[in-house]
């Protein structure tokens, strides 16, 4: 009976010291405050690559889940009103205007351009260059591909081919200056 009583006192001393070290912190009381709204979980995205200045910019859009497809034919509309209002542009070609033909797996996209219309240029022009408009598909559509496959962004390749010329090119998102 007294090994009860004592430990009683005990746990009786310990709330006592934890209450009187809380009172004591310093933290003076508040009110209630207003933290906001309440959170709502995952919302479905796409996010879109514009040019501002000389660097790629990211755009996120809360449009539900799309398609790859989906996603570059969303890019190809080019920046909303609001999105020029903030000095975004696209830097897409015209000739990477028209149907694009996509393939994706895990950690890798296809993407075959329109092939150029004659006459060519003498000498014809290399297939792709490393320019912002090109930057603006590959970090789009890597983009896309990781955020379905959770992985990192630079984990995908992006493989360009123009019709069936040329030999096919392939870039990663970090080879493109964002800011």
């Amino acid at each position: 009976m007294i090994f009860r009583t004592r430990r009683a006192a005990a746990a009786l001393a310990a709330v006592v010291v934890s209450s009187m070290a809380a009172a004591g912190c310093g933290i003076a009381p508040t009110g209630v405050r207003d933290g906001g709204e309440p959170a709502v979980g995952f919302r479905p995205s796409v996010r879109l690559y514009f040019v501002s200045g000389a660097r790629l910019r990211a755009v996120t859009r809360p449009i539900p889940s799309l398609t790859l497809k989906e996603t570059l034919d969303l890019l190809l509309d080019g920046p909303s009103a609001y999105e020029r209002k903030r000095g975004l542009r696209t830097d897409l070609i015209a000739d990477v205007q028209g149907p694009l033909k996509v393939s994706a797996g895990r950690a890798r996209v296809v993407i075959t351009l329109p092939a150029p219309k004659p006459p060519y240029p003498t000498p014809r022009p290399e297939l792709i260059s490393t320019d912002l408009s090109m930057g603006q598909l590959t970090c789009t559509a890597a983009g896309a591909v990781a955020a379905r496959e959770n992985i990192d962004l630079d984990a995908v390749t992006v493989v360009f081919r123009r019709g069936k010329i040329g030999r096919p090119e392939s870039f990663h998102c970090s080879e493109f200056p964002r800011g």
